[in-house]
């Protein structure tokens, strides 16, 4: 990594942590005492390797059937049963994992600091395959069976051959002297490859040769600071109405909705964040950089509520179930937010080191993964 991209990281630190010298508007908010409604109930749990490590990765586990795959910064992988928790086998790859976990129906991807795609059996974990990519690899690759596609920090997109082995094409996009440290996954549909960019476009490549479709500004560089002008795009992207919309979300910019086929935009809104959205009973739910929650509803059209008790508590993804929203904390809180009016409803601590991956909902069970590699699924249940 260069210099300038380091240094990103330091100053992305610097600017959305609040450390003990900063004024005290800028600290963290306390958490306050809550008349508690909901709660989580802990349904299975368990330990993978060294979690996240320490360079701020957000390494997600992915859910197929009944399971569930998951990854470490130190080179652990490891498949389990989704409803029970039982392992059902796990490797020790002497691997600096740093993105991942995606798959298809035969293979796992990740990614590793070195610049590295490794290609797995998914059945028991075994490196089938790797190739060098030129560039940290900070998100989950993604695969449609034929060919995987993995996003670089560097701002290179690639594609790979599952036939061959073989890279068909390659994308790169002019990265910021300065940025975020992190990348947005890219997603497979509808025969593109979707991807966010460190200089706030969202893009759309042909699955099949890597040439761009289409491109749509998410954040516009504004200010006369480097540290003013980020614009990166890296929080999940988000599929809607069937897949035909992908919302992405900017930071300094806003929250967006895109035709996939044209690139056209449908809506948007006013929300600086660097990480995804979700949906939930016909609301966008989103987390701004801020530490703000709010539902978008109407389609694009209204803010339904916003709740702004957890500021600059550096929030995860929020993610849906069971009537309410879940966000952690970099304390590793699970905070429970009422779908319907923004209130909060219980509170739950999973990882004392924290949390910064996206949590996995499915069905009525949610899968958190902290920092330190705790691993574990809960349901909401009233108390």
């Amino acid at each position: 990594m260069n210099t300038l991209r380091l240094t990103s990281l330091v100053l992305l630190t610097l600017s959305m942590i609040a450390c003990s010298s900063t004024p005290k508007s800028s600290d963290p908010a306390p958490l306050t005492e809550i008349s508690e409604t909901r709660s989580l109930k802990k349904v299975w749990s368990t330990s993978v390797g060294d979690g996240q490590g320490t360079a701020y990765y957000r390494i997600t586990p992915v859910i197929d059937g009944d399971e569930l795959f998951v990854a470490s910064a130190d080179g652990v992988v490891a498949a389990y049963n989704k409803k029970t928790g039982e392992r059902l086998w796990r490797k020790n790859h002497e691997l600096n994992i740093s993105g991942g976990v995606g798959l298809d129906r035969n293979r796992l991807f990740v990614g590793t600091a070195d610049g590295e795609l490794v290609v797995l059996d998914r059945n028991g974990g075994k490196i089938l395959w790797r190739a060098p990519v030129n560039g940290e690899v900070l998100g989950a690759p993604a695969s449609d069976g034929s060919i995987v596609v993995v996003q670089t920090y560097s701002g290179l997109i690639h594609g790979f051959s599952l036939d061959d082995q073989q890279r068909k094409w390659t994308y790169s996009a002019q990265v910021p002297r300065l940025s975020l440290r992190g990348t947005s996954s890219p997603v497979i549909t509808r025969g593109v490859v979707l991807a966010g960019l460190a200089n706030g476009r969202l893009v759309a490549l042909d699955v099949d040769s890597g040439t761009a479709r289409w491109e749509q500004r998410v954040a516009v560089p504004q200010g006369s600071t480097e540290i003013e002008r980020l614009v990166d795009v890296d929080g999940r992207l988000l599929l809607i109405e069937n897949g035909q919309l992908v919302v992405a979300n900017g930071y300094q910019g806003k929250v967006l909705a895109v035709d996939v086929r044209s690139g056209r935009p449908i809506w948007s809104k006013d929300n600086s964040s660097y990480v995804g959205a979700t949906e939930s009973l016909g609301n966008i739910y989103v987390v701004d950089a801020e530490g703000g929650v709010s539902a978008i509803a109407d389609g694009g059209q209204n803010i339904a509520w916003t709740q702004t008790v957890l500021a600059r508590r550096r929030l995860t993804e929020p993610a849906a179930l069971s009537g309410v929203i879940v966000v952690g904390d970099f304390e590793g809180y699970l905070h429970l937010i009422g779908q319907l009016d923004g209130q909060l409803q219980g509170r739950t601590r999973h990882d004392s080191d924290g949390l910064r991956a996206p949590m996995l909902v499915d069905g009525k069970l949610l899968y958190v993964y902290g920092n330190s590699g705790k691993l574990a699924a809960y349901k909401v249940q009233d108390k």
